[in-house]
């Protein structure tokens, strides 16, 4: 039993594999309407077999239309640097009073500090270098839809998914035989 539902899940991540590589080359190609249709069928045929994308593949998936995400073909790259401030609407409402919108941010968890060795110079410009690079993010702006994908520039965070130890188990499968 546990046998089939390998097989049936290998199908499936082989049909997924085949539609996102479908739509990276209609995006290519100058086609983002039936790119993006084959993005949108990928992710359905992954969401009915309740099977998981993986996180790079996710990531290179507009969120709306689903259209591959390939900077300098079909997106622009954007380099945002500074911390993000509320920003004021440019209309004022008639009462005079200014309404800014805010923006909810993730509390991230603290380093705890090292203890201080001879090489105080170095450790300091590292720690300069990691908050420059945590103030500094980059999106990625979709040619179909216009909607936005941002990431933050940071070394340090890593998706649970793409970390040694959230491997458990890794299963093989014999290759398939071509009997045509």
């Amino acid at each position: 039993d546990n046998k089939m539902k390998h097989l049936t899940q290998r199908a499936i991540s082989s049909r997924m594999n085949y539609l996102f590589q479908a739509s990276n080359l209609m995006a290519v190609g100058n086609q983002p309407k039936l790119a993006a249709y084959y993005g949108k069928l990928c992710r359905n045929v992954g969401t009915k077999a309740i099977m998981h994308m993986a996180p790079a593949v996710k990531r290179s998936l507009c969120r709306r239309c689903f259209l591959p995400l390939i900077p300098g073909v079909n997106t622009e790259l954007h380099v945002e640097e500074g911390a993000q401030e509320a920003k004021t609407d440019a209309q004022a409402p008639s009462n005079g009073a200014v309404k800014t919108k805010k923006k909810r941010h993730r509390r991230q968890r603290k380093k705890p500090k090292s203890r201080k060795t001879g090489n105080t110079n170095q450790e300091e410009s590292e720690e300069q270098i990691q908050e420059s690079t945590e103030q500094v993010s980059f999106f990625l702006e979709c040619s179909l839809c216009c909607g936005r994908r941002s990431f933050a520039a940071n070394s340090q965070r890593d998706c649970w998914l793409e970390q040694p130890q959230s491997i458990v188990q890794v299963v093989s499968l014999p290759k398939e035989k071509d009997e045509r």
